[in-house]
């Protein structure tokens, strides 16, 4: 007899439980009807039954990889509220693909294969003292879609201006080239530069810097899709010839500054400068005229010969040819 309260009680979760996976299955196939883009509950019977979610942070977004990426936090649910969150991917080929988690806080991310019409819808279902929500929500593939980087980047610059050019990216749901908004990063360390519905860029190009540019994109607010900037483009470098200024500068300052100095000399010391560079042509004296006017060929090869000197010539006489002499 003592045993029948701890059996009622069983019994009771049990039927809780069934209950709660019932009701699961239930709004998780009410969820498939819904077309709203923004998290609301589904079917509530009474307002004051319905549990509130609280605030929340959700998004998917589909990659050009084919890569379904949802994310989702439940800052303010309360704590002792039971969550099973719920993501179901549907196309016109495929089955319905199911994924549920327990996270508060958390995300899922799997590879889809090809689609035609793909559409995913999050349910999050939150119990709590026996009252139990549906909260879904849905995205088409143009909220779902992050594009593509521009393609074609190219930039050059020319007559002093530095030019950017790219072309829109090709999106699954072929939206009009007006619908993309650009960001530029030109690795010049300013902020980033935005543009709407352009395709390219002109502006002055500073020779002291090497522009490293690139640019991503996103669906503008004036066109449905996915607030989700894309990745960034391809880095397309811009090398300016500052290495051949320099060289023309530092050539011409070699060869300026000795001329400037010369000119200088020229100025202040023009006499004796001048004397120097320009030297007059010797005048020989009026009596050396005459003579440097006749036409007389000098023998300077064959010098004249030395005249003999005289020679000295000393006679002896000998004593024995005088045999009278006595001393």
């Amino acid at each position: 007899m003592k045993l029948l309260p701890a059996h009622a009680l069983c019994w009771s979760s049990l039927l809780v439980l069934f209950w709660f996976s019932q009701s699961e299955s239930s709004n998780v196939d009410d969820c498939e009807d819904t077309y709203s883009t923004t998290l609301e509950p589904v079917h509530p019977l009474h307002e004051n039954e319905t549990v509130s979610i609280g605030k929340c942070d959700i998004s998917c977004f589909l990659y050009p990889t084919n890569i379904l990426n949802c994310s989702w936090s439940l800052y303010t649910l309360d704590k002792d509220a039971q969550l099973s969150v719920s993501i179901s991917v549907y196309d016109n080929i495929i089955r319905p693909m199911r994924f549920v988690s327990e996270d508060r806080v958390g995300s899922k991310s799997t590879v889809l294969p090809d689609f035609n019409d793909l559409y995913v819808i999050l349910s999050f279902n939150v119990s709590l003292h026996n009252k139990y929500t549906s909260y879904c929500i849905r995205y088409d593939t143009d909220i779902l879609e992050v594009l593509l980087p521009p393609s074609n980047l190219s930039a050059s610059v020319k007559d002093g201006n530095l030019l950017v050019t790219w072309l829109p990216p090709r999106s699954r749901q072929g939206h009009r080239r007006t619908c993309f908004e650009y960001q530029m990063d030109m690795g010049d360390q300013k902020k980033l530069k935005h543009f709407d519905s352009k395709e390219s860029y002109t502006t002055n190009a500073d020779p002291t810097i090497t522009y490293r540019v690139r640019i991503r994109t996103r669906i503008n607010g004036y066109c449905s899709g996915s607030t989700q900037w894309s990745d960034w483009s391809h880095v397309v470098t811009v090398e300016q010839s500052v290495f051949k200024l320099n060289t023309l500068v530092i050539v011409s300052i070699s060869l300026g500054i000795p001329m400037i100095l010369l000119a200088v000399l020229l100025l202040v010391r023009h006499q004796r400068v001048s004397k120097v560079l320009f030297p007059q042509i010797p005048r020989p004296p009026p009596k050396y005229k005459c003579f440097l006017e006749k036409n007389e060929t000098f023998n300077f090869l064959h010098p004249a010969p030395l005249a003999k000197p005289e020679e000295e010539i000393t006679e002896v006489e000998d004593a024995e040819q005088n045999p009278g002499k006595t001393f």
